[in-house]
């Protein structure tokens, strides 16, 4: 069917008779605070109300984003949020759970799969600081997390973080050694001052500002990447849904190399 988020009667259409419903839809480039907020915030609100006005209103799943720990950092942290919020702050009884996934990669991948091509080249872009803290994981480890949602009935209310089988995170140093023992040969840190970065993400902005073209580096995502700590804690999910993480980075590289990075 054709609509918008931004129509609630194509989404009243939409979610008609449903038992699930998984809100997957989101921004992640965008040139202001008002872009990332109409799709990420305001489109989750008008979901959340539209479910609310049904008789019998299907369980709702956001994904969400780990980024949503620090709304400071980003717009799109801040908007991701304010999404959260409009779930936990509705008194309607609606029974929902949200999913903070950290950095998503596989398959079809756009934004990860350019870093992984430069580390085949023997280069990888890292923070200055190699001892910050990051989870990942691979999408079919999401999707099966998703699918165990659908398939279980988590207690209404709860915030759960995801990442793939390295429970205890990583730090840069790790990474490197995994993506050098991968690609057979030394990955070595591309570190770029943090003025130099955000030089760079302001230049980048104002030009798809002229352009009309969403940015996908900005001053805020400089912000994202540099943060010391994005390690996830999976362990409350894989205790209360019966899903656990299969698909490690050196895995879910080989796929990629299938895809030809």
């Amino acid at each position: 069917m054709l609509g918008s988020l931004e129509c609630k009667s194509a989404l009243k259409e939409l979610v008609q008779g449903a038992t699930h419903l998984v809100h997957l839809a989101g921004c992640v480039r965008g040139n202001s605070r008002g872009a990332f907020l109409r799709t990420n915030t305001e489109a989750t609100k008008r979901l959340v109300e539209v479910c609310s006005e049904m008789p019998n209103p299907p369980k709702l799943l956001l994904i969400s984003s780990l980024a949503a720990r620090e709304p400071q950092l980003s717009h799109y942290a801040l908007s991701k949020h304010l999404a959260e919020a409009c779930l936990s702050d509705q008194i309607s009884g609606l029974s929902w759970t949200i999913f903070r996934p950290p950095a998503v990669y596989g398959p079809g991948d756009t934004e990860m799969k350019p870093l992984f091509k430069l580390a085949s080249k023997g280069v990888f872009l890292t923070p200055w600081n190699l001892n910050h803290r990051l989870s990942l994981i691979h999408v079919k480890d999401l999707v099966d997390a998703i699918a165990a949602w659908i398939e279980s009935t988590p207690p209404s209310g709860k915030t759960f973080e995801l990442s793939d089988p390295r429970l205890e995170a990583y730090d840069w140093h790790q990474l490197l050694q995994i993506l050098s023992r991968h690609y057979k040969r030394s990955v070595l840190p591309l570190r770029v001052p943090k003025t130099l970065l955000l030089l760079v993400a302001s230049l980048n902005l104002g030009l798809s500002i002229l352009t009309h073209r969403p940015a996908m580096l900005s001053p805020g995502k400089v912000r994202e990447f540099l943060h010391p700590d994005w390690k996830a804690d999976p362990a409350p999910i894989i205790n209360a849904l019966n899903w656990q993480p299969q698909v490690s980075l050196s895995l879910g590289l080989t796929g990629l190399d299938d895809e030809g990075v």
